[in-house]
């Protein structure tokens, strides 16, 4: 398949509509994904109290957390993908604090509905779940209009160097506002297309600020742990984890980021259909953790003849070394070896073979 160019930027406005997921919702809070609703396309923004409107953003969306989320989306061939369209935002940001009332929000979702002949109140509902009544949601978004906690998002089948320069500095230096990019690449070919989206922005100096201002830990993601492992062992090893990574999302096996102050980690492992989860590796500081504590509990690995078998199967893998053979907590190993195509490749077979052990010995 072949990268192509959007026809115009109204299609991607109208993708976005239809498929609010391509916002990435699980790139932007791996832990926590965002979920979107729709309040409005085209959604008005007054330049004074109870003014008629002088501006209209894209889309606004809110999340979950009823963070209100303003899009705008250019095309790269729309060269005000850079600094006008940033200023454009940022004048969307400050008036939208300021003037939006939430009655109006509400209107504009309400009617959003109507025309699509859905039900408002199931549609919340279908996000929010019984978490939180809905007229508590409401005053949330309320409340966070006022207190500027909105998140800015450009959209654009290529972010420009320069555009992804911009976000990231204003991302790290707006609190609580929150500014990213998302890449929605078009693929097309034998008759097929596929849209693949790409967070740009979530620096890790951004989030150790935002967590820092907050006493909270950060919520580590792909970019951020490719970010720090670039940091301490280099490029190649970035890659490595990096394909390990996409090769797990590829095959649907299981990832979950970590939540920490200085250090990214993730674990890998299987989830099955039942919703149990398997953790065999940790990836931290660019080493790899294989998580025997875990593992031991997971017949037939609660035997520790065939936890043996899983250690030789790993150590007969050329360069990948630990420093001792306990088999009843965890042991690292340098991903250097990785950095081999058929050393990889036999890792991931060893992956594979571990998911087929527990397969065959557990009901999932």
């Amino acid at each position: 398949m072949k990268e192509e160019l959007y026809d115009s930027e109204d299609l991607l406005q109208s993708l976005l509509e239809d498929y609010p997921k391509l916002l990435a919702g699980s790139q932007i809070n791996p832990d926590s994904p965002r979920k979107w609703i729709l309040i409005k396309r085209e959604m008005g923004i007054p330049d004074k109290e109870k003014g008629s409107e002088r501006w209209a953003v894209d889309h606004l969306f809110l999340d979950q957390e009823a963070v209100p989320t303003l899009v705008e989306v250019k095309r790269s061939t729309d060269t005000r993908t850079r600094r006008e369209v940033v200023a454009q935002m940022l004048d969307y940001a400050a008036n939208s604090v300021q003037y939006w009332e939430i009655e109006d929000i509400i209107e504009s979702y309400h009617e959003d509905c109507l025309k699509k002949n859905i039900d408002p109140d199931e549609r919340l509902l279908n996000i929010l779940g019984t978490s939180m009544r809905q007229d508590d949601f409401w005053d949330l978004v309320n409340a966070n209009l006022k207190q500027g906690k909105i998140r800015m998002l450009f959209v654009a089948d290529i972010i420009p160097p320069e555009l992804q320069k911009i976000v990231e500095f204003l991302n790290e230096q707006m609190n609580p506002a929150e500014v990213l990019a998302i890449e929605v690449k078009q693929y097309t070919g034998q008759n097929l297309k596929t849209l693949v989206s790409r967070v740009v922005g979530q620096t890790m100096k951004a989030v150790e600020i935002k967590a820092s201002r907050t006493g909270g830990l950060i919520q580590w993601n792909k970019e951020l742990l490719l970010e720090q492992v670039r940091d301490l062992r280099g490029e190649e090893i970035a890659e490595v984890v990096d394909h390990l990574i996409s090769w797990c999302e590829d095959n649907g096996y299981y990832l979950s980021y970590g939540r920490g102050s200085t250090e990214g980690s993730v674990h890998l492992g299987y989830e099955s259909d039942s919703g149990m989860r398997y953790k065999f590796f940790m990836i931290n500081r660019g080493l790899n953790y294989v998580w025997f504590e875990h593992i031991m509990n997971y017949p037939p690995f609660d035997n520790v003849e065939k936890r043996q078998e899983l250690f030789d199967r790993l150590k007969s893998i050329k360069g990948m070394n630990f420093k001792n053979d306990r088999l009843d907590t965890y042991l690292s190993s340098e991903l250097n070896c990785l950095i081999d195509y058929n050393r990889f490749k036999q890792f991931c077979d060893v992956y594979d073979w571990i998911i087929k052990e527990i397969r065959e010995n557990s009901q999932i």
